[in-house]
């Protein structure tokens, strides 16, 4: 019990926006716009997390970047796993997170409005690049669900695929682990009862759009953004759970991950 309740109470306190250092030195470095579009304090306490509580402080540890999935929020996913590590020994200037689109919005279907966009690719890009220039030490990256190709491209650079914006030279370098967990790297396949539905044969959601949808290998190609970011070089490791669902493989793979961040083995 006791675990339980200092595992809500570390939910409780991080449960907030980015540290005023950290919001003072996005808005000193890239402005006002680029800070408030990381922020997100127009979603509330679930709209990020993260920074140092002054200048000066030093980082023990590489930080972690955690991306939430489809119709998410800073405040869902990536915060239980942000608790974990912090209840670990993390510290709060070592966890970031920031919200791309608007989560859910109370709309239990507002999944199927959401696509791989470049403008959020170019937000978790922003937020990569200033972590590491904010903290000077490489990035690890814990991406769940939708999150996993958007920051595969967000790592990758070169063009997006739905308006032809350069995003600039591949961030690898600047990348110690990357994790992607339920993340629909070859398009999804849609249940109807007990039959499996390729995700072509609703093209016409912005989820299953050709262009940066989640089109699925089942259909006679896939999306042109998951051509791009299927491709997986230079993995070292995986884990595989054959009875968990979607959420329960983020949460009950936490564990794994702090593995893979810290040692870089699977377990």
């Amino acid at each position: 019990m006791l675990k339980q309740v200092l595992f809500c109470e570390i939910i409780r306190l991080i449960n907030a926006y980015f540290t005023n250092d950290f919001n003072f030195w996005l808005t000193k470095v890239y402005g006002s716009d680029v800070q408030a579009t990381l922020d997100r304090s127009d979603l509330g306490p679930s709209g990020s997390f993260g920074g140092k509580r002054y200048r000066n402080q030093k980082l023990t540890k590489n930080p972690i970047i955690f991306v939430h999935g489809v119709s998410n929020t800073a405040g869902e996913q990536p915060l239980v796993g942000a608790s974990y590590f912090l209840s670990s020994g993390y510290d709060w200037s070592e966890l970031y997170g920031t919200t791309y689109a608007s989560g859910s919005e109370g709309n239990p279907m507002q999944w199927v409005k959401y696509s791989m966009d470049c403008k959020y690719v170019k937000q978790v890009r922003a937020l990569i690049v200033a972590v590491r220039l904010y903290t000077g030490r490489s990035v690890n990256i814990i991406a769940y669900s939708l999150g996993v190709p958007i920051s595969r491209k967000a790592i990758l650079g070169g063009l997006c695929v739905d308006t032809e914006e350069n995003l600039g030279n591949s961030l690898t370098n600047s990348i110690d682990t990357f994790i992607g967990i339920a993340g629909p790297n070859h398009g999804v396949q849609l249940k109807i009862g007990e039959t499996n539905i390729p995700a072509c044969m609703f093209s016409l959601l912005p989820i299953c759009n050709q262009q940066t949808g989640l089109f699925s290998g089942l259909c006679p190609k896939e999306s042109t953004f998951l051509t791009i970011t299927a491709r997986i070089k230079g993995q070292n490791g995986e884990k595989v759970y054959d009875e968990k669902n979607h959420e329960q493989t983020f949460r009950d793979s936490l564990p794994v991950q702090r593995k893979m961040i810290l040692y870089h083995i699977v377990i």
